[in-house]
């Protein structure tokens, strides 16, 4: 994922969504030549209707709340607002998965200066993140969207914590790692003497605003309740901050894991312009070829230029530097998932979900909420060579995608509820010859 080359394209899907409701637009379009073509899904959006004309007046984003919280915006230019958040399940809507609720179902009376205002029940709503979508347009056409993450420190505890049972996909395999983040965090800048390194290894660090160290003016991990916060900030006078960590330190000491394996993560995050929170896997620790498995990577923003993949989300293999017995480059595999079509139907924002992926001999197979989504031939280095994973928050960076969180109070949320890997047994593995 955070290699800046170019390689053939590939014809991607843009689906945009409405301003009261799902998907209106759909395109596909064949892409320029770009290393990462998934990144670049939408660059050539010909729709221009989506503007940026939201600003929160309060409550201030990402503070806590509870009990009854008013809400109030201004929308410059625009005639109708909604606003929108999930739910857990309830006595009139017992769906599992939870269900997306109207908070405003007479719609938002605007002022002839674009003021509005509607209240949130957050004492209804889930405890911990809660995202509240506040969707606004006008005659013309034009819309926007604006997410405002909020911390109920009331509501109901729901769906928080690693479940009792494995994951039907792990089936035949043991638990070998589990994190529930609900205790005091184990992260260092280089990951010696700690469970998590603040880099990717040897230090290929890949976001627009850095990740940061933690013993930094900027350490962008806190733990919060049973939740790993990753805070991305941008502090006047900088050039921002976000974080990511990986199970290996830079001595290639930490936790690896090998095929057949199965590695889960369940987080939530934003979509603003810039956004791109990831969960994924390596084992070309040295430079040798290997393998990268972005078992997600979502995009955030909407409008010309953005990846305008709200709803959606990538999946995307990378086998580095190998080539076929002909000579040929090594084929990739890559999709995007339609999460708001499977399970509870909402998207990578709204609420939390579990990302996949079962690497087996035979077959590499990618789950959403333990649906199959994707699948591919396992490829030689993913069963030979022992993986570890990453997880990330990055903003920008070599994605391409512009950066804006200035209405967003320079700053944005992922929270990580927990990972948890299962394997044959586990694997005492360290690269060799790094150690210092």
């Amino acid at each position: 994922m955070k290699f800046e080359k170019q390689r053939t394209s590939v014809f991607c899907f843009l689906f945009l969504q409405s301003i009261l409701s799902a998907y209106t637009a759909t395109a596909q379009q064949n892409e320029p030549e770009y290393q990462y073509s998934d990144f670049n899904r939408g660059q050539n959006d010909a729709v221009t209707d989506w503007i940026q004309s939201i600003r929160i007046i309060e409550p201030v984003c990402r503070t806590d709340v509870k009990g009854s919280v008013e809400v109030k915006f201004k929308a410059q230019g625009m005639t109708q607002a909604k606003a929108y958040c999930w739910q857990q399940p309830t006595a009139s809507d017992p769906n599992p998965w939870g269900h997306r609720v109207d908070l405003t179902p007479s719609g938002i009376r605007l002022g002839q200066d674009g003021v509005g205002t509607f209240t949130f029940p957050a004492d209804e709503f889930p405890a911990g993140p809660v995202n509240i979508r506040i969707f606004a347009g006008n005659k013309n056409g034009e819309k926007d969207l604006f997410e405002l993450q909020l911390y109920n420190r009331g509501g109901i505890a729901w769906n928080q914590g690693i479940p009792a049972d494995a994951p039907p996909a792990a089936e035949g395999l043991q638990l070998v790692f589990a994190d529930d983040f609900d205790g005091p965090l184990s992260i260092s800048n280089d990951g010696r003497n700690a469970r998590y390194s603040a880099h990717k290894p040897l230090y290929g660090d890949f976001s627009g605003w850095q990740f940061a160290d933690v013993t930094g003016p900027h350490n962008p991990f806190e733990q919060v309740d049973n939740y790993l916060k990753i805070k991305a900030r941008k502090a006047p006078g900088t050039k921002g901050s976000s974080g990511l960590i990986a199970s290996v330190n830079m001595d290639g000491e930490g936790f690896w894991t090998q095929a057949p394996c199965y590695l889960e993560c369940r987080f939530t995050a934003q979509s603003a312009p810039g956004t791109w929170p990831a969960f994924w896997t390596l084992n070309a620790f040295d430079g040798t070829p290997g393998d990268e498995l972005d078992i997600i990577e979502a995009y955030g923003g909407m409008g010309k230029g953005n990846a305008n993949l709200d709803g959606r989300y990538c999946i995307v293999s990378h086998f580095w530097e190998q080539k076929n017995t002909d000579g040929s480059r090594k084929k990739d595999y890559d999709t995007t998932v339609p999460m708001t079509q499977l399970g509870g139907k909402s998207n990578w924002t709204e609420t939390f979900h579990t990302y996949a992926v079962h690497v087996g001999l035979e077959e590499t197979v990618y789950y959403f909420d333990n649906i199959e989504v994707f699948r591919h031939p396992t490829n030689d280095k993913s069963r030979e060579k022992p993986i570890f994973f990453l997880l990330n928050y990055a903003i920008g960076g070599i994605s391409g995608w512009p950066t804006d969180l200035e209405r967003y109070g320079e700053g944005s949320d992922m929270y990580v509820d927990y990972v948890r890997v299962y394997a044959e047994k586990p694997l005492n593995y360290a690269v060799p010859g790094l150690k210092k």
